[in-house]
């Protein structure tokens, strides 16, 4: 019985559509949050909600939600999601609107390594000081980590190993300040790949990107991560 609900849910068209829906909002939200703090987009006028249903309209107009099988599916709408999320920032933002996502993405790479230096323990260290006055932004309201409340986000961003560090407020203080210092499309792949579930192979087909690209800024953000941890 339950394994006939299960084929019902994955071949009929709109179940197929709703059960992947849900796995939009954590990324999504997490897109507009971003947003705010950075102060690209005015707190409070988008919604996860708003964005998502721009997404299932798209997927409806173009017979998607019947073409494809579950997993084409759900990349598909994760690169609508990030398309419209997109859309909002640069109608945010002017200045981007005429710019490739593969210069963006170039430009900020190159920010993202200019921001860390070697130590003389060949450790890398931020260049600027992370009590930067841009991370004081609503730290009276807001200490958590950006992502879920069972830290599963974090625990797969670091590995288990780490988790113990990650306890002491002020450690989470100085992961959040740092998720935040990074380069928003950096953040993005960060974000895919954590709330999106996403493997670097769907995340490189998402942006476009070649997909070692993708392992390596994943791979510089969790190691500077755990360098800000020891």
């Amino acid at each position: 019985m339950n394994n006939s609900n299960n084929n019902d849910a994955r071949n009929n068209p709109d179940k197929k559509t709703l059960a992947i829906v849900h796995l939009l909002h954590p990324y999504v939200k997490q897109r507009i949050r971003v947003g705010e703090t950075l102060g690209i987009l005015p707190r409070n006028m988008y919604k996860s909600n708003g964005i998502i249903d721009e997404v299932v309209l798209e997927i409806y107009e173009k017979g998607l939600h019947k073409e494809l099988d579950r997993d084409d599916l759900r990349i598909a709408m994760f690169k609508e999601a990030n398309s419209q999320i997109n859309r909002v920032l640069s109608s945010e933002e002017w200045h981007k609107d005429s710019i490739s996502t593969k210069i963006i993405l170039e430009d900020e790479l190159k920010q993202l390594e200019e921001n860390f230096t070697m130590d003389a323990d060949n450790d890398l260290v931020m260049n600027e000081d992370l009590d930067d006055i841009s991370y004081h932004q609503n730290d009276n309201n807001r200490h958590e980590l950006p992502y879920d409340d069972a830290e599963e986000g974090v625990r797969t961003l670091l590995g288990n190993g780490e988790m113990k560090m990650v306890q002491d407020w002020n450690e989470r203080g100085a992961l959040r300040k740092l998720y935040y210092k990074l380069p928003l499309n950096t953040s993005n792949m960060v974000d895919l790949y954590i709330l999106g579930k996403l493997s670097f192979h769907e995340i490189a087909g998402i942006l476009e990107m070649d997909i070692g690209e993708v392992k390596k800024i994943v791979s510089f953000v969790k190691e500077n991560f755990r360098k800000q941890l020891e």
